[in-house]
């Protein structure tokens, strides 16, 4: 039988959740050199020993799997403790130069205000020319200039990536405000990841929906008039979970007592009227909400565009309204320590009358929420 035929015999298996047998056709398919296989084998591997899914994805690598390295890096970055050293980017490197388009963004993105920032570029006009237009990134190196980059060039991108990394979290709110704990970042998420972003969920777009108490499902309603993407599981790349790992960071709160993020999309007229994010209401439909996770305990906010007019996020009982740029991050409480609703958390995104603005949100819940734990089981209490 082919990798493909495996592969399909591992997805009915876990669908039926025989997870052994799972396992066996991913190891058949992974012998085959199923990427896929070997990606979703590994996060198995990884949940019993994080030793031993990074021997297996080193030795994919050695079999000639693209991935595999990108995949070990990304499970050693946002799924344990261990610090990422250069050694790790060197891993991105080598795919990067062998094909891996995510791995050249990574780095590309890390190495933005570096010198040499044109080898990354250069080599995602190779994989990707398409993307690299939609990016809006030009190329500054010439093919002889690439060839000719030796290993301290080399070193030195490397360096520059990880200190980057390293940095990438550590910032201070250029506003705060006690009322609600607001605070307000500026440029924590590059305008490259943010455009990436946005480009690789378009596609996906949907109208909004809000809550209907009585039915218990999505409807429409003029309250909101965006689109939407529900950033699930199956979206989780680097740069989606380096959000994540940022809004932990900032909150102070674990990754996996979040929701998935949102991608929203305002065009022209197009708001969230005033609201709040705390769930509000009694009855069955309620507990069902109340039970995954519990309350909503804070809201955080990532922009991903600016050029456009309108659109602020305005918290009307506290006088306040930010007009936020690509890059931005709010953060803000639903509820005090008793679990009582914040009044100045009330707000609303203002119509856009201009232009497109694009945000991801991400509501943190006061326990552990389905999504934390499928995503983040390790560090579920």
């Amino acid at each position: 039988m082919t990798s493909e035929v495996f592969f399909e015999q591992a997805m009915q298996h876990f669908a039926a959740r025989n997870t052994n047998a799972a396992i066996a056709a991913l190891e058949q398919s992974a012998a085959l050199g199923h990427s896929m296989a070997t990606i979703y084998l590994a996060e198995q591997y990884f949940r019993q020993s994080a030793d031993k899914a990074f021997e297996f994805l080193t030795q994919q690598w050695k079999n000639g799997v693209l991935g595999s390295l990108h995949r070990l890096v990304t499970l050693k970055a946002f799924f344990t403790d261990q610090k990422l050293q250069t050694d790790d980017l060197t891993l991105l490197h080598q795919e990067a130069i062998a094909g891996h388009t995510e791995s050249v963004l990574v780095l590309l993105n890390l190495t933005l205000k570096h010198g040499d920032n044109g080898f990354y570029a250069y080599h995602l006009s190779k994989q990707s020319p398409q993307l690299l237009g939609d990016l809006g990134i030009s190329v500054a190196m010439s093919a002889d200039a690439v060839n000719q980059v030796d290993q301290s060039q080399i070193d030195s991108l490397l360096n520059f990536a990880l200190n980057t990394w390293q940095q990438h979290a550590n910032v201070e709110p250029c506003l705060h405000v006690s009322h609600c704990n607001l605070a307000y970042y500026k440029q924590v998420f590059s305008p490259l990841a943010c455009k990436y972003y946005r480009l690789r969920l378009a596609p996906h777009l949907q109208p909004s929906l809000v809550h209907d108490p009585v039915t218990g499902k999505g409807i429409k309603n003029e309250v909101r008039s965006s689109d939407i993407v529900h950033v699930g599981p199956e979206y989780l790349d680097w740069f989606a979970l380096e959000i994540d790992l940022i809004l932990e960071k900032l909150t102070g709160v674990s990754r996996a007592q979040g929701e998935s993020m949102n991608l929203l999309r305002y065009k022209n007229g197009q708001q969230y009227k005033p609201h709040y994010d705390a769930i509000i209401g009694q009855g069955i439909q309620f507990d069902t909400i109340l039970k995954d996770g519990g309350q909503r305990i804070k809201t955080a906010i990532t922009y991903l565009s600016d050029g456009y007019q309108g659109g602020e996020t305005q918290f009307p009982k506290l006088g306040t309204s930010i007009k936020a740029n690509v890059g931005d991050i709010l953060v803000f409480n639903n509820v005090d320590e008793d679990g009582n609703v914040l009044r100045d958390s009330y707000h609303a995104g203002l119509p856009v009358t201009e232009g497109t603005k694009w945000i991801l949100t991400k509501w943190v819940r006061e326990s552990t929420t389905h999504y934390g734990d499928v995503v983040y089981p390790n560090k579920v209490n």
